[in-house]
C-alpha cells in the first residue's frame, strides 16, 4: 500500500508497482490506510513523512503494532529525516522525487522483489 496525500505520486508507484506483477493500492490519508488495514494486510508500505492529517511516524508506530511483518519504505523530501525514519520503525528512507529507478531500487534494498 502506498500512503501519500499526493495523488500523483499514489498513482505513479501503484502503476509501476502493478506493472512489475506486485497487486497495489493506495490511501491518501493515515485514517484511510488505518481503515484498509482492517479489511487486508499489506507485505510492504510506502509512507510519506508528511500526511494532511499527521505525520508518516504515526502510521509507522500503528503499523508495527498490527502487522509487524510488513516491511515498510518511507518516503519524504526532507533528506534530514532519514535517520528518524529509521529509528521509528522504518525499514528504508527514500528522498523524493520518485523514479522508476528509484522505486525498483528501494524494492530490492528491502528484499520484495
Amino acid at each position: 500500500m502506498i500512503v501519500d496525500d499526493e495523488v500523483d505520486i499514489c498513482t505513479l508507484v501503484t502503476r509501476q508497482l502493478n506493472s512489475i506483477g506486485i497487486q497495489a493500492e493506495y490511501a491518501l490519508s493515515i485514517k484511510e490506510a488505518l481503515l484498509k488495514t482492517n479489511f487486508n494486510s499489506y507485505d510492504l508500505y510506502i509512507i510519506d513523512l508528511n500526511l494532511t492529517d499527521g505525520s508518516g511516524f504515526t502510521l509507522v508506530q500503528k503499523l508495527k503494532e498490527l502487522q509487524s511483518r510488513s516491511r515498510i519504505i518511507m518516503i519524504s523530501a526532507y533528506d534530514s529525516e532519514s535517520k528518524k525514519a529509521l529509528k521509528n520503525g522504518a525499514d528504508l528512507f527514500v528522498a523524493k522525487p520518485l523514479s522508476k529507478q528509484i522505486i525498483q531500487d528501494a524494492l530490492h534494498a528491502v528484499n520484495f522483489v
